[in-house]
C-alpha cells in the first residue's frame, strides 16, 4: 500500500508539472503558471535516483509537449492525409523527443536543488537546455509572457532566455521554501523574489520609457488577411487559384489606399508561381497570365505591393516574397533562408533522394542565401517568412547585417488549424520586437495577424478566419542596436557555463566526501 501511495504522489507531481506547463501556453494562456509549473517536479526529483529523476522529468515533459503540440494531429491529417492513428503516433513521437529536454533539467535539478545558489544554478540549467536542445518548433518558457509587456523588457539585453531564467528562479525559490519549512522559508524564497522584483521593476521603467519615446517618422501599410484556408490550398486547378487571386485583389480594392506606403499580402498568397516573363514555358500559361494580371493590378492601384509567392529563379522552387513598385516593376525579392523541415523539405532527402515526394504536401524547396530589406515609405523592413521570425539568433544576425528598423514577417498558418499553433506561433515571435526595439508586423493568411510595438505592445490583432484589410500607421525610428543585438546569446552561454561549473563543483564535493568517509 505504501509503495502504491508513493507512486501515486510521484505521478501526481509529474502530471501537475506537465499540465501546468501546457496551460501556461496558448490557447489556455494562463501565463502566471510559468512561475510555478516546475514546482511539483522540483520538489520530487531530489528524492529520486538519477534514473528516477530522469524518467520523472521526461514524463512531465511528454505530458506538457503532448498538450502543447496537439495541433500536430490536425496538421498531419489535413495537410498530408495521415490516418488519425498515424497522426497521433507522430504527436507521441515528437512529444517523447521534446520531453527529453525536461528530463535533462530534472537530472540537473536533482543534483543542484539542495545545494547553495540553487536559485541561480537550477534556472541556469533550464536556460542551457532551452538553448542547446534541438527542436523543430523551438519555444522558451519566457515566451509565455508575450502579452505581459512589463515582463518582456529585459529581453533587450538577455534575449528571451532572461525571462525563462526569472520564471524558473521563482519556481526554484518556492520549491526550496516548501522543502525547508517555516524556519528557513524567507532564506530560500527571498532571493527568488528579489530576482523577480528586479526583472519586473526594470520592465516597468523600460516599458514606459520605450512606449513614450517620440517617433521620427511613420509608415502606413494596408495589411490584407484573405483567409485562404488549407482546403483552398489543396485545390490545385487553375480556376480555383484564379478565384483566390480575385479574392485578394477585391479585398485590397475595398480599402482606402490613398495614402498607403505599401500593401502587404501574406506568405503564399499569390496562388501561382510568380513570373510574368516565362512566355512559352511548358505548363506555365496560367502562371504567366496571372503574373501579368498582378503587374496590371499594381499599376491600376498605383501603390507598391509586397506579397508571398513561389518563384523558380534557378530550377528549384523557392518560398519568396516579392516587392513590386507602384508601376509594377520588381523592386526586390526575398527568398526564405531557413526552410521548415517536413514542410518545405524532407530531412535527409539530399542524401536519400527516394524520400522526396513520399509524404503529401512536403515540398523540395531551395533556400535563399541572403537577407533582404524592402524600402517601404520611411521604413527599411527586414523581410522574414513564417518560421524564421521565431529564431532569436537568426533574426539577430540578419538584423545586424541589414540595419533594418522594422521586421515584416509573412506567415501561412492555414495548415495548423484554429487551436494551439496560431497563437503559439505568435507567442514565439513577439520577443523579436523587444530584443531589437523595432516594430514587428506579422501578416498571415488565416490569422493571427498583429502589429507589435518596440515596447512589446500588441496594437493590432486579428481573429482566426477573419477576411479583412487593416490600414495601420507604424512609428519607426533609425536603427539603434540593443544590448542583445551586440552581445547576442551571451546570457544563454553564461548559463551553460554556470551549469557546467555547478555540476563540476557538485561532482568534486561528492568525490571528496566519499573519499573522506572511506578514509
Amino acid at each position: 500500500m505504501t509503495r502504491i501511495r508513493t507512486f501515486g504522489i510521484r505521478a501526481a507531481a509529474v502530471l501537475a508539472s506537465g499540465v501546468m506547463l501546457a496551460l501556461a501556453l496558448p490557447d489556455a494562456n494562463v501565463w502566471p503558471l510559468a512561475f510555478v509549473a516546475h514546482v511539483p517536479l522540483l520538489l520530487l526529483v531530489p528524492t529520486l535516483s538519477r534514473r528516477g529523476a530522469w524518467l520523472a522529468g521526461w514524463a512531465a515533459g511528454f505530458v506538457a509537449q503532448a498538450g502543447i503540440y496537439l495541433w500536430i494531429v490536425h496538421t498531419a491529417v489535413t495537410m498530408s492525409d495521415f490516418p488519425l492513428p498515424a497522426a497521433v503516433g507522430v504527436l507521441a513521437a515528437y512529444a517523447l523527443w521534446v520531453g527529453l529536454a525536461t528530463g535533462l533539467l530534472a537530472l540537473a535539478a536533482r543534483v543542484l536543488m539542495d545545494r547553495p545558489l540553487a536559485v541561480l544554478t537550477v534556472p541556469a540549467a533550464g536556460v542551457a537546455v532551452e538553448f542547446l536542445f534541438p527542436q523543430l518548433f523551438p519555444w522558451h518558457l519566457g515566451n509565455v509572457f508575450f502579452r505581459v509587456p512589463v515582463l518582456l523588457q529585459g529581453m533587450e539585453a538577455t534575449g528571451v532566455y532572461g525571462a525563462s531564467f526569472v520564471a524558473l528562479a521563482t519556481a526554484t525559490g518556492i520549491a526550496r521554501a516548501i522543502r525547508s519549512g517555516r524556519p528557513a522559508i524567507l532564506r530560500d524564497l527571498a532571493p527568488a523574489l528579489l530576482i523577480l522584483a528586479a526583472w519586473s521593476g526594470f520592465g516597468a521603467w523600460r516599458f514606459a520609457d520605450v512606449r513614450d519615446a517620440p517617433a521620427d517618422a511613420s509608415v502606413r501599410l494596408a495589411l490584407v488577411q484573405p483567409d485562404i484556408t488549407a482546403e483552398d490550398k489543396k485545390r490545385k486547378d487553375a480556376a480555383s487559384r484564379k478565384a483566390l487571386f480575385d479574392r485578394l485583389t477585391g479585398l485590397t480594392r475595398s480599402a482606402d489606399l490613398s495614402r498607403v506606403d505599401a500593401i502587404v499580402w501574406p506568405e503564399g498568397a499569390f496562388p501561382f508561381y510568380f513570373d510574368p516573363f516565362a512566355e512559352g514555358r511548358k505548363g506555365w500559361t496560367n502562371i504567366v497570365e496571372t503574373s501579368k494580371r498582378m503587374v496590371a493590378f499594381v499599376r491600376e492601384i498605383g501603390r507598391p505591393v509586397v506579397f508571398g509567392t513561389l518563384t523558380q529563379p534557378a530550377g528549384r522552387s523557392r518560398n519568396s516574397v516579392m516587392h513590386l513598385s507602384a508601376d509594377g516593376v520588381e523592386a526586390g525579392r526575398y527568398d526564405k533562408m531557413v526552410l521548415l523541415a517536413f514542410g518545405e523539405y524532407m530531412p535527409l532527402s539530399q542524401h536519400l533522394p527516394f524520400l522526396k515526394g513520399k509524404v503529401k504536401e512536403i515540398a523540395d524547396m531551395e533556400a535563399g542565401v541572403r537577407p533582404v530589406t524592402f524600402r517601404l515609405g520611411a521604413a527599411d523592413a527586414l523581410v522574414s517568412v513564417c518560421y524564421e521570425a521565431i529564431l532569436p539568433s537568426f533574426t539577430r544576425r540578419v538584423m545586424n547585417e541589414t540595419g533594418a528598423n522594422l521586421i515584416l514577417n509573412l506567415t501561412n498558418d492555414a495548415w495548423f488549424g484554429e487551436r494551439g499553433a496560431p497563437a503559439q506561433h505568435l507567442m514565439v515571435q513577439v520577443p523579436r520586437a523587444v530584443e531589437h526595439r523595432v516594430p514587428l508586423v506579422r501578416q498571415t493568411e488565416t490569422g493571427i495577424s498583429v502589429v507589435v510595438s518596440p515596447a512589446g505592445e500588441i496594437s493590432l490583432e486579428t481573429g482566426i478566419h477573419e477576411r479583412r484589410v487593416d490600414v495601420v500607421d507604424i512609428a519607426v525610428r533609425p536603427a539603434s542596436p540593443t544590448v542583445y543585438a551586440v552581445i547576442g546569446d551571451s546570457f544563454a552561454w553564461a548559463c551553460v557555463a554556470g551549469l557546467i561549473a555547478a555540476l563540476a563543483a557538485a561532482y568534486f564535493r561528492g568525490k571528496k566526501s566519499r573519499s573522506t568517509s572511506t578514509g
